[in-house]
């Protein structure tokens, strides 16, 4: 009998035991939270209120920044779209991955296979025919090669329903497309290399999965229902999903609806003063209130991080990007400081964050910790994880930050910048050795007015080791000699060009600023 009562609870203990197991695994499982990042195409860091704009009405973006963690020093990894896309899908820099640049499909046919390209705009190239300069663009690829590994691939393969709406520009053969690279669900990406569609005329039968646009709907609207579907389809599931969300918005062609439009011409503008630019933040700023609001509806904001961030600086004129240098395409602070919002509720002390230097390749890792996935062991990132961050912690420390943009656009020649200890070094490459670089020290000179690579041999020399070791490590692409150089002459397309335009746009900025 005593044997009999044993037996009964010893089994009686073991399935308590499981079931307990079993709650806990569930407990973990629901514990992992939702996802989603926000991405907004050629948005200025001052873009919105809580950053410092005046003329754009974001009353939502200014919620999920005061509701969260607001990077001051939040970084794109490239100046332009398509390198920085592919950096934060993955957590290289885009150095190492060689997609360094935005490929114009009118250059070359579409790339079946990943292979390396000498030019990526033929129409840029053949317009500096014209001019004395030392290099023509590096090697690249023009898309994200397949034998890269994204987020996606890593939380799909964990356990979460991946979802990518809106842009891509990773690639336009359909193997490199989202739903080949890790995203379960993929839609609104351009199925053919068109321009940017704003309204539904420019997008019918280019975009996956909007069958049902007409032609005078408005596309980031249309891209806002499905993210919502997305939520509220997955938000109660018993699977975590993570929704990358990637706006059209607010890209040129300059497009914004009319009623919004005639809205901002009666408004006082600022240095930012463009009606349909500030149009088209705000349908941006109501695609981010509509998804903060389904995500409240479905009972899930607390178990979801919410990351708002740019792919790369605002472009000037369409924006002003004021008291900082430059914009899209440039290598100084606006070409890459980009919004860098973080929200998590009831874990992240909502704050200002203006010490610490932060990237879209630290996202990746980030991510994993999020997720508690262990990183693999050959995936080699060059991000780093801001979960200790996220949490307030101190055990993080800040490490140098790199860019490497061996090409040209209307605002730069081939470079490569390093910064570390609020010192930023730009080496032109154009220039003559002795010529090449730029050195600012962010700390007393945020806004990179005075160059001190003539006084300030020290930090030059450190600097210029750390970008050097930078380049080695990851195998970045260099320049390639321009056959048609003449060293006899002086030498065009240099940093005087893009430093002196760069402080010109800044001192037109601040003028439209003082009249006001």
């Amino acid at each position: 009998m005593v044997s009999l009562i044993r037996k009964i609870l010893i089994s009686t203990f073991v399935l308590v035991i499981g079931l307990i197991a079993c709650m806990c695994g569930r407990g973990v499982e629901e514990a992992r939270p939702n996802i989603i990042i926000i991405m907004i195409d050629d948005m200025g860091w001052k873009d919105f209120g809580e950053a410092g704009s005046t003329y754009y009405e974001t009353p939502h973006i200014d919620q999920l920044s005061r509701e969260g963690i607001r990077f001051t020093k939040g970084y794109s990894s490239a100046p332009v779209c398509s390198p920085s896309r592919g950096a934060l899908l993955t957590g290289k820099y885009p150095g190492r991955t060689k997609f360094t640049t935005v490929w114009n499909q009118s250059d070359a046919p579409i790339d079946k296979e990943a292979v390396l390209h000498t030019v990526s705009k033929q129409g840029e190239k053949k317009g500096r025919s014209k001019f004395n300069y030392r290099f023509e663009d590096g090697l690249h690829y023009h898309s994200l090669p397949l034998s890269e590994t994204t987020f996606a691939d890593v939380l799909s393969e964990n356990g979460y329903m991946t979802g990518y709406i809106g842009k891509w520009h990773c690639g336009w053969d359909e193997k490199f497309w989202p739903d080949k690279r890790g995203f379960q669900y993929a839609e609104g990406y351009r199925t053919i290399p068109v321009r940017t569609p704003h309204f539904g005329r420019a997008a019918i039968g280019n975009v996956a999965g909007m069958s049902d646009l007409q032609p005078d709907d408005y596309v980031g609207d249309k891209l806002t229902d499905k993210a919502v579907e997305f939520i509220k389809l997955n938000g109660n599931s018993d699977k975590p999903f993570m929704l990358m969300f990637s706006h059209y918005l607010v890209h040129g062609p300059l497009e914004g609806k009319d009623d919004y439009v005639e809205k901002y011409k009666n408004l006082p503008a600022t240095d930012q003063n463009k009606p349909v630019y500030a149009a088209m933040m705000q349908s941006v700023d109501e695609s981010v209130g509509r998804l903060m609001q389904a995500l409240e509806g479905a009972g899930i904001e607390e178990n979801t991080i919410v990351i708002f961030t740019s792919d790369n600086g605002g472009l000037v004129p369409a924006t002003s990007n004021y008291p900082l240098l430059g914009g899209k395409s440039y290598l100084f602070e606006a070409g890459m400081r980009v919004p860098f919002l973080v929200r998590w509720k009831g874990k992240i002390l909502p704050m200002v964050d203006e010490k610490n230097r932060v990237m879209q390749t630290d996202i990746f890792p980030t991510l994993l910790d999020i997720a508690n996935i262990q990183k693999q062991g050959d995936h080699q990132f060059d991000g780093h994880s801001i979960y200790p961050l996220l949490l307030n912690e101190k055990n993080w420390s800040q490490e140098p930050v790199f860019f490497h943009f061996p090409h040209y656009t209307h605002a730069t020649s081939p470079a490569t910048a390093i910064i570390d200890n609020n010192w930023k070094l730009i080496r032109f490459y154009n220039n003559f050795e002795d010529e090449q670089l730029l050195l600012f020290d962010l700390e007393s000179d945020p806004y990179e007015l005075s160059d001190l690579s003539d006084s300030r041999a020290d930090k030059l020399k450190r600097l210029s080791a750390l970008m050097q070791e930078y380049l080695d490590n990851t195998g970045g692409e260099m320049p390639l000699p321009n056959p048609d150089f003449d060293d006899s002459k002086p030498v065009q397309l240099d940093k005087n060009r893009y430093y002196r335009q760069a402080v010109r746009e800044r001192t037109e900025r601040e003028r439209l600023l003082n009249e006001k």
